[in-house]
């Protein structure tokens, strides 16, 4: 018996055409591309699982360290170094460890090169833990992304790297050219931001710029922390300036965060407004017969009113020779006006002016030539 074979196939090929080939091709690199973008979100979100727990056991054992010893270590040195692979022990954060280890290898972040920075405040009775998150939103374009922080309950987020400045319809933006926003109440600061989809800086993040920008060496003039000045910015007489000339020295308006991002003006230029309001009998004050507002060093008060030290302090009971500012403030005990929070100093301010400059002797309805605001994502 034979088979035979019918060389003519019972059916054909049909070649694909070049847009069809295209077309797959195409298809193909976009589920790559989407599978790689999911691929590193969620590699990103293990890391920030990752941090969250790793704050969450170094404040543990800090508590255990504060049960043991009533207050909180030191920095690792006095210049200050990061906390990454030291250990908390009795001998507090060191490169070895004593009797006691509440911690024998303090984490370091996932990503190479980035730390978790710890600050101890108020004599050792505070502390914060500043940590920065990668699943926060890109920030827009002349934005930055600031590192949260512990003690003010902060998460990552996006501030304006500028004072805000109008678009020419209205809306605040953050741009390098043209001088801030200024003759605006604290009341009409916080709708713009809202206009945008933002809300105007609270203290709590305003805070957590200065705990994160305050352990960096470059933003300290002697290039150590804690040697000469963190700088006060445009406070030496000239009016407020654009945001294309970054002045040196103790003049210098740009402060650098741990995450290499870069924000101008967060002392000088223009005061300006944070969210908070404080009625003048609840301010702290440094005379003890208050008789209406004046200036502080804050290592002079005498007492803190209604604000909790870790609020106002700087680090080391530093003060303006450190470039902080200073306070000024009534503490009246008849005093029962509302007065909101306006930080960094203006132009004008010389060492009044700094990083921690709070000045609380005007109301939320009130708007002068030299106070300004910035918004928050």
């Amino acid at each position: 018996m034979f088979l035979v074979l019918n060389k003519k196939s019972s059916y054909s090929l049909t070649a694909f055409t070049l847009i069809e080939l295209l077309v797959v091709i195409a298809i193909i690199a976009l589920l790559s591309t989407l599978s790689v973008v999911a691929l590193n979100n969620a590699r990103a979100k293990a890391r920030d699982a990752r941090r969250l727990s790793d704050i969450k056991q170094i404040s543990t054992a800090l508590e255990l360290y504060y049960s043991s010893n009533g207050i909180y270590p030191d920095l690792p040195s006095p210049t200050g170094t990061t906390i990454t692979n030291l250990c908390l022990s009795e001998l507090g954060i060191t490169s070895t460890c004593g009797a006691d280890v509440y911690m024998k290898n303090i984490p370091s972040d996932p990503l190479k090169d980035v730390h978790y920075f710890y600050t101890p405040l108020a004599s050792n009775l505070s502390f914060s833990l500043s940590y920065d998150e990668e699943t926060v939103a890109d920030c827009p374009d002349d934005w930055v992304r600031v590192p949260g922080n512990t003690l003010y309950n902060t998460h990552s987020f996006c501030v304006m790297k500028y004072e805000a400045k109008d678009d020419g319809s209205g809306k605040p933006v953050s741009k390098p050219d043209g001088t801030p926003w200024v003759n605006i109440s604290q009341t009409n600061a916080k709708l713009e931001c809202e206009s945008i989809g933002a809300h105007l800086i609270t203290e709590d993040e305003w805070l957590s710029i200065v705990r994160n920008l305050e352990l960096q060496a470059s933003n300290w003039t002697g290039g150590v922390i804690g040697s000469g000045q963190i700088p006060r910015g445009n406070s030496s007489g000239s009016a407020a300036l654009d945001g294309t000339n970054e002045l040196t020295g103790v003049n210098k308006r740009i402060h650098a965060l741990s995450n290499g991002e870069v924000i101008w003006d967060l002392a000088g230029n223009v005061y300006e407004w944070t969210d908070a309001t404080i009625l003048g009998k609840d301010q702290p004050t440094g005379s003890s017969t208050p008789v209406g507002f004046d200036w502080f060093e804050y290592s002079g008060l005498l007492n803190y009113g209604s604000l909790a030290p870790e609020r106002l302090l700087p680090m080391n009971n530093y003060n303006s020779t450190q470039g902080y500012g200073r306070i000024h403030s009534s503490g009246v005990s008849t005093n029962t006006t509302n007065y909101d929070f306006r930080r960094g100093g203006y132009w004008g301010n010389g060492a009044n002016a700094g990083v921690l400059t709070l000045i609380l002797n005007v109301g939320p309805g009130n708007s002068y030539p030299y106070i300004g605001f910035r918004c928050v994502r």
